[in-house]
């Protein structure tokens, strides 16, 4: 055999060696992927949690998942979830979503109720005053022109019209009169039932809702 054929001989088994090598490679890599994704400690549940129960450390646990699984809402310390209340039910071994969840200064206390005050549409719409607006009540009495403050910077949970659908709602009607949902503790309540039976009731928007909050009107 001359020494040509045999350089060729040995250049095609190489050939064939790397091609075959190749082919073996990208399967193996096909068939189990090396995984170089990093993974992240998460809290899930571990057991089932009614919607309402104030989450005890004992419902908790950490596990760690692959980071392209989580997302901005999920919860990843359990120092910031026990204590709050569930908004939802919660199942065992599901994540632990901020949105999940209610902190406790935005519980209503016990003697908190939800009442709703009328307003004529004009006065409304003049002060601009929506779902989520602050306002001061003020009472203007029927004997004269004085006004009276009554409670300082509460904040207006919705805007409903005359069918109690919120004004901001497609199916809202058309209505002469606005009716402004507030919650209000048993003292306030008291006040505004007071000062209705004297006068009208005034409401005065704040320019935002960060303006400092005092303390209500004595």
């Amino acid at each position: 055999m001359s020494k040509r054929l045999i350089i060729k001989t040995v250049l095609i088994c190489i050939g064939l060696f790397l091609i075959m090598d190749s082919a073996l490679f990208a399967y193996i890599f096909t068939k189990y992927p090396l995984n170089m994704e990093k993974q992240v400690s998460v809290v899930v549940a571990t057991a089932d949690i009614k919607k309402g129960t104030v989450i005890e450390e004992r419902f908790l646990r950490k596990k760690d998942v692959w980071e392209s699984t989580v997302n901005s809402s999920i919860e990843r310390d359990i120092g910031n979830i026990e204590g709050k209340k569930a908004l939802t039910d919660i199942y065992k071994d599901d994540y632990i979503r901020s949105c999940d969840l209610l902190e406790k200064k935005d519980w209503y206390k016990d003697d908190e109720r939800i009442i709703v005050l009328p307003t004529n549409m004009e006065e409304r719409l003049a002060n601009l005053i929506r779902k989520g607006s602050y306002v001061d009540i003020r009472l203007q009495k029927d004997s004269g022109e004085a006004t009276e403050d009554i409670l300082y910077k509460i904040k207006v949970e919705d805007v409903l019209d005359e069918t109690g659908t919120a004004l901001d709602s497609k199916s809202a009607v058309n209505s002469k009169t606005a009716y402004f949902k507030l919650v209000l503790g048993k003292k306030e309540r008291q006040k505004i039932y007071s000062a209705a039976k004297n006068g009208r009731l005034i409401y005065e928007l704040y320019c935002d809702n960060i303006q400092k909050s005092g303390e209500e009107f004595k």
